[in-house]
């Protein structure tokens, strides 16, 4: 199958121009002819009908009365004419041009009259006479008088032709004219879009880089808008990009610590574990731990690459069980006073997995920066047609300037204990990915009167 190849802007440009001014002169040429044909012809017809009716009223019966009419009639036509007059005594015909008039007998207007004629339009009285052309025919009869008028359309016709060879020509110039004008109105119309695109190629030569801001024409407002929303793009690409980065950067940190301890403990064992068995236990110990601190570590990724990726079906879930379901159980695994006030039967659409991990997820955090002697609070309640999880402690807090920022991949407030505190500082970013799954919203708040409320608010789901 060939495909039809894509024409430019520039072309589209162009070709629309040039058939808007070719359809603009046909219809103003074609108005042009209409309107002086039927002007003309209507002047035509007019003339002829007053010669008519003057010859009609001059009972002419011979050739002097025929000349007096002659001379006293002043017919101003400007179209060759034929006048017949025919008695029984006698036939009078005249001819009538620019160039004067000749009256002739019988015998010398035979040629005309005899000549072949063929009725063209019988309403407006239009007859062909072979050799002669086009004429408006009119014939009354009086008595024993038959008076007959051919006022020839060939002038009119010519006219006519003249006045369409001098609008071919006007629309072949008018058409060159605008053929040219329409190249230089496209080029100036594409130039700021031809612009745009060679700066979004220079923009994409290398994707491992941050990409430059185009250069945005003023003028027309469509490819300013256009340049500024891959402005737009641009910058969303450089933020990627640079979270990607410092994912890599902080993920190889993270497990670099770790697997230091480890290599550091392995050696110890090797070099001094002969002479010093007491070394051995502890090393174990440490390597142990960094182990598990590396699985979990690398646990996380994985939730967190999935939870980019994930897509699943929402149905209808009852969070007021799921919440206390996972409170009194959690309540089992910590030292903390765990305050559960969550109002029954309160339905969403989400994924009942995810949102145990949301809630788990919360609950670790304040279980980890609040102390041990300070109660932790889970919440839910209903407020119009929102639900709302909410998550409170009363630990260290979390500064106005810090609260975006803590759902960022590996980001800790605290980083001065950040050794103290276990973790990996992926579980908020996961966190934030499975709200977003679940079509809820969440944000940090300050607990009363002190410590943090982490709120997650959901869309309440019909019973029926």
């Amino acid at each position: 199958m060939i495909r039809k190849q894509s024409s430019s802007y520039q072309e589209l440009i162009n070709n629309a121009i040039r058939k808007l001014v070719i359809i603009i002169t046909l219809s103003i040429s074609a108005l042009i002819l209409i309107v002086v044909g039927v002007q003309q012809y209507a002047q035509t017809v007019h003339e002829a009908n007053g010669q008519m009716m003057s010859l009609y009223r001059s009972n002419i019966d011979d050739i002097p009365g025929f000349i007096q009419w002659s001379n006293q009639n002043n017919r101003h036509t400007k179209q060759s004419t034929v006048i017949r007059v025919k008695t029984k005594k006698s036939s009078i015909t005249a001819t009538s041009s620019r160039t004067g008039q000749e009256i002739m007998t019988t015998s010398t207007s035979k040629k005309f009259i005899n000549q072949k004629k063929f009725i063209i339009l019988p309403g407006q009285h239009i007859v062909y006479v072979k050799g002669f052309g086009l004429f408006l025919f009119y014939t009354k009869k009086d008595s024993d008088t038959t008076y007959q008028l051919w006022t020839s359309l060939n002038r009119l016709i010519n006219s006519l032709i003249l006045l369409l060879i001098i609008i071919s020509i006007i629309v072949f110039v008018t058409l060159g004219f605008g053929t040219w004008w329409a190249q230089q109105l496209a080029a100036k119309l594409s130039a700021p879009t031809i612009e745009l695109v060679k700066e979004i190629h220079k923009t994409t030569q290398d994707p491992e880089v941050d990409q430059p801001t185009l250069q945005v024409p003023s003028n027309p407002q469509e490819i300013k808008e256009l340049g500024q929303a891959f402005n737009e793009l641009l910058k969303t690409q450089n933020q990627r990009l640079q979270h990607e980065k410092d994912f890599v950067s902080n993920a190889s940190h993270e497990l670099k610590t770790p697997i230091a301890a480890i290599r550091g403990n392995i050696k110890l064992i090797k070099r001094h574990g002969d002479k010093h068995p007491d070394v051995i236990p502890e090393s174990l110990g440490f390597i142990d731990e960094e182990s598990l601190r590396m699985q979990n570590l690398i646990t996380n990724l994985l939730h967190l690459s999935r939870a980019d990726r994930a897509e699943f079906v929402l149905e209808k879930v009852n969070l007021s069980t799921i919440s206390q379901q996972i409170g009194q159980q959690y309540q089992k695994t910590i030292n903390h006073k765990l305050k559960l006030q969550i109002t029954p039967d309160l339905h969403i659409s989400g994924n009942s997995d995810t949102l145990k991990q949301i809630i788990v997820a919360l609950l670790d955090n304040a279980n980890k920066y609040s102390p041990t002697d300070m109660p932790i609070t889970l919440a839910l309640e209903k407020s119009a047609d929102k639900i709302s999880l909410a998550i409170k402690d009363l630990g260290i807090g979390i500064p106005d300037d810090k609260k975006q920022l803590i759902f960022q991949r590996f980001y800790r407030v605290d980083t001065s204990h950040s050794t103290e505190i276990k973790g990996s500082g992926l579980g908020l970013s996961i966190v934030s990915q499975l709200v977003k799954l679940n079509n809820g919203e969440i944000e940090v708040l300050d607990n009363i009167p002190k410590g943090t409320i982490f709120k997650v608010t959901f869309q309440e789901l019909s019973h029926t």
